[in-house]
């Protein structure tokens, strides 16, 4: 293996870590459960991610099919889907657990606080009793 490409990839794991810690610095410092976020999603669009609840270090939340050119101001969840996996359009993702520092990296901004209802937290219970993974 040549020695550049050698150096290169053993610089990878330094850098998303590097990455993680300046994305933990990006989360909003309030950001609590029932807050409702836009987030980056690719390079053009936004989508909204609502969050379901927080442990240390992992931000649990939920991602709504629609996305937008610009983040919105202000939206209500109960006008979004979360649409199913057969949608050509996409579709969200009902329970995602997410390091802090990659929920940093989407670029948070909280524009709206919601009530979480039982169902929303099935997922996130599940999550718990199964000891289940985090996203980073």
């Amino acid at each position: 293996m040549p020695k550049r490409l050698f150096e290169w990839l053993f610089r990878i794991p330094f850098m998303r870590a590097y990455a993680q810690r300046q994305g933990r610095k990006l989360v909003p410092p309030m950001l609590r459960a029932g807050d409702v976020c836009s987030v980056r999603s690719g390079r053009e669009a936004y989508a909204i991610a609502k969050v379901l609840a927080r442990d240390p270090g992992i931000v649990h939340v939920r991602i709504y099919k629609e996305k937008f050119q610009c983040p919105p101001e202000r939206i209500r969840t109960t006008q979004l889907s979360l649409g199913t996996i057969d949608d050509t359009d996409g579709f969200g993702v009902g329970h995602l657990p997410v390091s802090e520092g990659e929920f940093g990296l989407w670029g948070p901004v909280i524009i709206g606080r919601e009530e979480i209802s039982i169902e929303e937290l099935e997922g996130h219970q599940m999550w718990k009793e199964a000891g289940g993974g985090v996203w980073e």
